[in-house]
This record gives structure tokens, sequence and C-alpha cells, in this order.
């Protein structure tokens, strides 16, 4: 055991204890980290919404694409729970809620057969997109 008692150790002690402090985690960067798996998948739905339907696979393995995105992006809306930042936290558990649910739409109008309505899910992918950038997510 190191004894404080000594000038010297006291200030070896209390160096160790501001490096330490120092090597906190960076909430920005927490943010941007978390915000890329997001911003990733929703990549991934634009892809889909965008494709060209005569080039692309048959709907059921857009379907499956579909549905993967929207489980990964309600992994990543969990992950966003441990940020500490309170307010990036609340805005990218809200862009994931509304990026889960539009895939969710995405994958119903792709059961239908129809490309109704991939327009309004494309504009809103972007909408989404844009609002990550706004917190320093780019791609």
């Amino acid at each position: 055991m190191i004894s404080l008692r000594s000038p010297r150790a006291a200030a070896a002690a209390l160096a160790v204890a501001v490096l330490a402090a120092g090597c906190g985690t960076d909430p920005h960067a927490d943010t941007v980290h978390a915000g890329r798996e997001i911003r990733g998948q929703l990549e991934l739905l634009r892809l889909v919404v965008t494709a060209d339907r005569a080039e692309v696979p048959p709907v059921p393995s857009l379907s499956v694409t579909v549905r993967d995105a929207a489980d990964e992006l309600g992994a990543a809306g969990q992950d966003v729970g441990e940020l500490t930042d309170d307010r990036a936290r609340a805005a990218l558990a809200s862009i994931t809620d509304r990026a889960v649910a539009v895939a969710h739409r995405l994958d119903d109008g792709l059961g239908d057969g129809t490309d109704e309505g991939l327009d309004e899910v494309d504009a809103e992918l972007r909408g989404l997109i844009g609002e990550l950038a706004r917190w320093g997510v780019t791609s």
C-alpha cells in the first residue's frame, strides 16, 4: 500500500485520479457511434425504397431485409438507452422508434405488391437521416 503522507505520493495519487477522470467517455462521440448504426439501417431501407423494381430480388427477400433492418433498429434503440447525454438519448430513441415504424410500414407496403407510398417512406427516411446529421452523425 502506498502511503499518502509524503507530498510526492499524494501528488502521484492526484495525478492518477485526474488522468482517470479525463479518460471518461465523450458524450458526443458516444452519440455519433450510436447514431452510425441507426444511420446505416436507414440507408439500407432507403436502398430498398429506391431500388429499381425490375432489378431487385422478389418481394419476400426484400421483406426479410426490411424486417432485419427493423430488428437492428430496435436493438440500436436499446443501445441508445445507455447514452449519458439525456437530450441525445431522447432524440436518438425517438428517431429509432419512428424508423422502426417506417420499416414496418415499408414491409406492409412490400407485402401489398405495390409501389404506393414509397415516396412518403423515402421522404421520412431522408428526414430521419437529416435529424441524425444535426446530431453530428454523418456518413
